[in-house]
């Protein structure tokens, strides 16, 4: 029994591998141009319309609420002393607003 070897590969394999890398590498970078070229539309477009449109057209913002703070009010109970006796607060506003000044 006779052991063949038989080689394969040669200069043509080598040649169809280099020329589907090649081929390969170029539609990547052709897939990479147009999605580069199509996200710069996007942004130009965006940023000619923010130019041309005014602001009272665009949707307007409502800032977040304020959180509240984490700090806590102390407070005590105040007692009427003599001088808040004397007046009613009542009738001093109805006072301020009426129209005899």
């Amino acid at each position: 029994m006779f052991i063949i070897y038989r080689r394969t590969g040669g200069v043509l394999a080598l040649l169809t591998l280099v020329g589907v890398a090649l081929t390969v590498t170029v539609l990547t970078a052709a897939v990479s141009a147009v999605v580069l070229l199509v996200g710069l539309a996007i942004v130009a477009t965006t940023l000619v319309v923010r130019a041309v449109l005014p602001k009272s057209w665009r949707p307007h913002t409502v800032p977040p609420p304020t959180p509240w703070p984490l700090e806590t009010i102390e407070a005590s109970v105040v007692t009427s002393t003599a001088s808040s006796d004397e007046h009613d607060a009542v009738d001093t506003a109805v006072d301020m607003n009426s129209d005899k000044r």
